[in-house]
């Protein structure tokens, strides 16, 4: 009895190591590795080696589930090394970076090595020749940039001609105008570039004159019968060529009222000016008239009140009409004198003719004159003064009251004459 179930318990033992041993052998996917299995200790027998695991009891083996595959990394992957966690099922795994690419970039950029004085010169006449062909063959945008790269690398006159003339052939106003002023303000040889200077202080005033361009933008859009007018001048459409300056921009329509405001532009300008029209209000009808009210019947007006009688007109005084009369009087004896001078002048005069004679002759006949003529003028003045009656003065008196008049003759060691003063 004793060596029979000695014997069915080593049978048993040896049925359970070996059950182990097979299960231990067959491995989940996922537990797999490339690692080779511990070598054995030097001169111990492999089958020495396996009796040293410890059993596990089946009841644990039988409830352990098996681990699921997991999903094969993707071709070119780098596999998980020995002993890794795998990700869990359903967890997507982080993108690997690029072959090749660093974890973190680091942009180093050498510093460009300075020309020397010979390499510039050599390359700005390389650039030079090259810009010269293109503007021959009027590539001249080509030709403006190449001759900028050849003034950048050695500055001077005649690159920065050419940049402008450059400019200039392409219509660009604002651009070619810059460049004509800076080659002016680098001071050319005066002698060499005498016509280059002149051609560009002419380029630089005429496109200074270049028109700007504006457009009137109008709210609303399309008023009807709308006009534009610049500085009181019609103009035609909503694009408008306005020289450079101030000017007044006014926009009417037809319901609206008129809108002006100021403008100001620079030559080859290009701009947008919006205008607000404003409508107008309703002309107020024009009210009615009420009549007015009926004068009441006139009330029995007196009769009218005789004027009263004049004041009477005091006698004239002959006082004036005698210093009239004197004055005449006068003027006929400075007459007389120096008519009897010029007389003797003139006996003077025939017998030994001189300039300065035939001076006195004349200035002693002319003073006669005017003195004959005062007299005259005096002579009559009295005689109507004294002649007249009272009511022609009365009535010349009325007529002019505010009148005066005053003349005098005068005489003078060299000449003669009359002054006369009116008031009025």
């Amino acid at each position: 009895m004793r060596s029979r179930s000695g014997r069915l318990t080593m049978l048993t033992s040896a049925a359970m190591v070996s059950g182990l041993l097979t299960m231990t052998s067959v491995s989940p996917a996922s537990a797999q590795t490339d690692a080779k299995p511990a070598a054995p200790p030097a001169g111990k027998p492999a089958a020495a080696a396996a009796p040293a695991a410890a059993p596990a009891k089946p009841a644990a083996l039988a409830a352990q589930a098996p681990t699921p595959a997991a999903t094969p990394p993707a071709a070119g992957a780098t596999p998980p090394p020995a002993g890794a966690t795998p990700p869990a099922t359903g967890t997507p795994a982080a993108a690997p970076a690029k072959a090749g690419e660093p974890t973190t970039k680091v942009t180093t950029t050498k510093p460009k090595k300075a020309l020397t004085e010979k390499q510039k010169k050599d390359e700005a006449k390389k650039l030079y020749k090259e810009a010269e062909a293109r503007f021959d063959k009027g590539e001249y945008a080509v030709a403006a940039d190449l001759y900028r790269q050849a003034d950048e690398h050695v500055p001077g006159a005649a690159p920065k001609y050419k940049l402008a003339l450059a400019l200039d052939k392409q219509g660009l106003v604002t651009e070619a105008v810059a460049a004509w002023q800076a080659f002016l303000d680098s001071k050319p040889d005066a002698e060499k570039f005498k016509e280059k200077i002149a051609e560009g202080q002419a380029r630089v005033e005429a496109l200074k004159k270049t028109p700007a361009k504006v457009k009137v933008a109008t709210v609303p859009e399309a008023p009807p019968g709308l006009k534009v007018a610049v500085d009181g001048v019609a103009q035609t459409g909503k694009e408008l060529s306005v020289p450079p300056g101030k000017h007044t921009l006014t926009v009417s329509a037809e319901g609206f009222a008129d809108a002006s405001q100021e403008l100001e532009v620079t030559f080859a300008e290009a701009r947008e000016v919006n205008v607000t029209l404003t409508p107008q209000a309703p002309a107020p009808v024009a009210a009615t008239p009420a009549q007015p009210p009926t004068p009441p019947p006139p009330a029995d007006v007196p009769p009218a009140q005789p004027p009263p009688p004049a004041a009477p007109i005091e006698p004239r005084s002959p006082v004036p009409a005698y210093v009239t009369l004197g004055l005449a009087g006068a003027g006929v004896v400075v007459g007389t004198i120096f008519g009897i001078q010029a007389l003797g002048a003139k006996s003077d005069f025939d017998d030994a003719p001189t300039t300065k004679t035939a001076d006195k002759v004349d200035r002693f006949a002319l003073i006669a004159d005017m003195s004959f003529a005062v007299a005259l003028t005096f002579g009559v003045t009295g005689a109507v003064l004294l002649l007249s009656d009272d009511s022609a003065q009365a009535k010349a008196a009325a007529s002019n009251a505010t009148k005066k008049a005053f003349v005098t003759p005068f005489v003078s060691p060299t000449g003669g004459g009359a002054a006369a003063r009116f008031t009025f």
